[in-house]
């Protein structure tokens, strides 16, 4: 049976007169405003802070921008924040993209190395969208890799998709990295890439995003959940 071992944190503005905000646009727009950097600060505190109220064993994913990799002040603040938060950082999984190593290889690479020294887990978000993934995964010190839901809607019908997807799978085996697929929505992609070695999902097939008060009660309904069918099975 499937359980629920972490969550990613996801960044949401409903802005009193424009409504909900697309991550989409108010993320690209921060970045490039230069401000991308408070962002990150404030919401790590607070999915920290969250965090800290969960089950011992469940993880955190938490997405890091370029320009929070892109010099040794910034990844420090980073770390600074990590480190006086409650929760442990051998629990947290910082999620990064190509864009964070592909323009200053070197100084991402240092400070994603500054980051599994303090017990972080470093993914490398949206596998195989990007032109340098292969380069990221024996040059950057990763501990899981999470496969683009590009590769996963309907991929019951596209054949090239089961392959790509198998092949990544069988690529994370091999480098011992968790390969984590994205964007699983319906009982048939699940049962695939089930038969395709995958370990690890995360999508609307199990939850759409939920405010920090729903996931203890999430959580206690997986596990009552989980122990009927036990005791039934």
């Amino acid at each position: 049976q499937h359980r629920t071992v972490g969550f990613e944190a996801l960044a949401r503005w409903p802005s009193p007169p424009l409504g909900p905000v697309s991550p989409a646009q108010f993320i690209p727009i921060a970045e490039r405003a230069g401000i991308i950097g408070g962002l990150t600060r404030t919401l790590l505190k607070k999915a920290l802070h969250a965090a800290s109220t969960w089950p011992d064993k469940m993880r955190l994913s938490f997405n890091l921008s370029a320009q929070d990799l892109n010099s040794p002040e910034a990844v420090m603040a980073v770390i600074a924040i990590i480190e006086n938060s409650p929760f442990d950082a051998e629990r947290l999984d910082l999620e990064i993209t190509e864009t964070a190593f592909i323009h200053d290889t070197r100084q991402a690479k240092q400070s994603v190395e500054m980051l599994r020294k303090i017990g972080c887990g470093i993914s490398l978000d949206d596998f195989g969208t990007g032109y340098s993934s292969l380069t990221a995964l024996h040059s950057l010190p990763l501990t899981k890799i999470k496969i683009d839901q590009s590769f996963v809607n309907q991929i019951q019908d596209n054949p090239a998709s089961e392959k790509i997807v198998h092949s990544v799978l069988t690529l994370g085996r091999e480098m011992g990295l968790d390969a984590i697929v994205e964007g699983v929505e319906t009982q048939q992609e699940l049962s695939l890439i089930t038969q395709l070695g995958g370990n690890f999902f995360q999508g609307y097939l199990f939850s759409p995003p939920m405010g920090e008060t729903a996931i203890l009660r999430f959580l206690q309904d997986e596990e009552q959940a989980l122990g009927s069918r036990l005791s039934n099975g």
